[in-house]
């Protein structure tokens, strides 16, 4: 079946100001990042980046005519400023890290100006912005509101110093508390806390004063991780590679669950096995990847997902921003091709993405998407997992049982 135009975009800001002991994310400290060096190496990379945004539709010829198609058939018209041509409008826009919240608002507003004059950004397109509560103040936040941000995703992690500690952050708790304090002043009403669980030293106690204070905050949306050691991080050689050591799998459970109760006594939604919500605050942005959706990327080390293609960025600020400062740069110097995928490898990649949401897997989206029956494709492998007690059907969808949430990758071997 044909791929459906993109209408997603990822752009990854590469900067920190130091690394966390357990990251394992493409991204390099700038120290304080307040010396001139630091503005003048981040200021190069935006550069870069709207330089690559402005050759987008000579690098993706087939996805941009194919949006003008359809918005010449009567769908979604472009609104793009100072190009009436544009031919999407981009509906959801990722900037993610490393620490987005380095960028200054001005940065941040020369990109999505390039990005409206490339591609048109819809009216309501959820913006999201990745921020580190120790890089950001209530005048920052309003500047970046102000330059067109509408979702702030903040990494709190914990409320507990010692937890803080043990993962390398650079902010405190009370920095963190001033941090959702100072975006809700600054007027952000579409906000995010990242929560980390399964930490050694973590306790329920601590768990539940810090849910507690985003209860109190009324924040709308939480996405909640267990620490994963990943090699080569500090965390990794300090536990030697085993966090089993420290922290059992059912004590990790303990806390997933605990965080989920309590959520759920307050009308959150466990929309995706990673994030609740209160309803109408799920991540647009994120439902496109679990929904196995085509989307661009931009900036180093940045993956993308084009009709049966998966690529990736080359990997370090010095080669992106050389090859972006030349005039006749070309696709392939910057970007490789990762894999090219089958029909068959899209079925099965869409059935593992689906099972992470509470919709799960509708037989209708399959049909429509694929051109073949949920039964005809799966039916014996869902008859399996069903009697196991790790999915149920309710409707035309398969989706995880409580059980098959904490055994989910029992169910996602099974589409490798």
């Amino acid at each position: 079946m044909p791929d459906t135009p993109p209408s997603s975009l990822y752009i990854h800001i590469p900067f920190c100001v130091r690394k966390c002991a357990y990251c394992d994310f493409l991204s390099f400290p700038l120290g304080g990042g307040e010396d001139t060096s630091a503005r003048e190496e981040v200021s190069t990379y935006v550069e870069a980046l709207i330089s690559e945004i402005r050759r987008m539709p000579a690098w993706y010829p087939d996805a941009f005519s194919g949006a003008k198609r359809e918005a010449q058939s009567g769908k979604d018209a472009g609104s793009g400023e100072g190009n009436k041509a544009a031919p999407f409008p981009l509906k959801t826009v990722y900037f993610g890290g490393g620490t987005p919240s380095l960028l200054s608002p001005g940065q941040f507003r020369s990109i999505l100006q390039a990005l409206k004059e490339t591609f048109g950004i819809a009216e309501d397109c959820e913006i999201t912005l990745e921020a580190n509560p120790g890089t950001i103040d209530e005048k920052k936040l309003s500047a970046f509101a102000k330059a067109g941000a509408n979702r702030l995703s903040l990494g709190i992690q914990s409320l507990d110093d010692a937890v803080l500690t043990t993962l390398g952050r650079i902010h405190d708790a009370e920095t963190a508390k001033r941090a959702v304090r100072d975006a809700k002043r600054a007027g952000f009403t579409n906000l995010s806390c990242d929560l980390m669980l399964g930490i050694p030293g973590q306790t329920l106690e601590s768990i539940k004063e810090t849910v507690g204070f985003l209860l109190e905050e009324k924040i709308p949306h939480v996405s909640l991780y267990s620490l994963i050691l990943e090699e080569g991080t500090p965390m990794y050689a300090r536990y030697g590679g085993d966090i089993e050591k420290y922290v059992t799998q059912e004590q990790d459970r303990e806390m997933y669950h605990l965080v989920k109760e309590i959520l759920g006594r307050y009308g959150y939604v466990h929309y995706e096995i990673s994030n609740m919500a209160l309803p109408g605050y799920e991540s647009r942005h994120n439902m496109m990847y679990w929904r196995a959706e085509n989307y661009f990327a931009c900036g180093v080390g940045a993956h993308y997902y084009l009709g049966n293609e998966r690529g990736c960025h080359v990997g370090t600020v010095k080669e992106y921003v050389k090859a972006m400062g030349r005039k006749d740069v070309r696709k392939e110097d910057v970007l490789s091709v990762e894999e090219t995928l089958t029909e068959e490898e899209k079925m099965r990649e869409f059935m593992m993405l689906s099972f992470r949401t509470r919709n799960g897997v509708s037989e209708r989206a399959f049909l429509e998407r694929f051109g073949k029956s949920l039964g005809s494709s799966w039916g014996e492998v869902l008859l399996k997992e069903t009697s196991r007690g790790l999915i149920e059907k309710e409707g035309d969808a398969y989706r995880l049982t409580e059980k098959g949430v904490d055994l989910a990758n029992q169910v996602f071997m099974d589409y490798v």
